[in-house]
This record gives structure tokens, sequence and C-alpha cells, in this order.
């Protein structure tokens, strides 16, 4: 391992150390976690949906070669 993949190694890891505490121990950052939250959980939820829509269509065209 070369010193440059470790000192970015290290960097990467207190970038992250301070973004997640500036998430954890601030009353802003507690607010922007939870809207965070929020807009995944719909966009899960919307992904969800369209990847049953999508196997949905591909049963249907499944059975209708399969006829």
């Amino acid at each position: 391992m070369t010193n440059r993949k470790i000192v970015a190694g290290v960097l990467t890891g207190i970038a992250a150390g301070v973004a997640i505490s500036l998430f954890l121990y601030t009353k802003k950052g507690k607010q922007t976690g939870k809207t965070l939250w929020k807009k995944g959980s719909r966009l899960t939820d919307d992904i969800k949906g369209k990847f049953n829509d999508f196997i949905d269509q591909v049963q249907d065209k499944a059975k209708g070669i399969l006829k």
C-alpha cells in the first residue's frame, strides 16, 4: 500500500466522521437527516412501485409469447 492511498483513506475517514457528527449532533443536522430520510423513503417506494410494474409487464409479455 502506498503512502498516497493511506493518506487518502485517512482523509476520507475524517471527512466521513465530520459529516456524520454534523448530522447527529446539531439541531439543523438532525432536521436535515430527517428530511433526507423521508425523501429517501419516498424514492425507495417509488422505485419499488416502478420495478413491480416492470415485472408485471414482463410477465404479461411472457404469458403472451408462451400461448
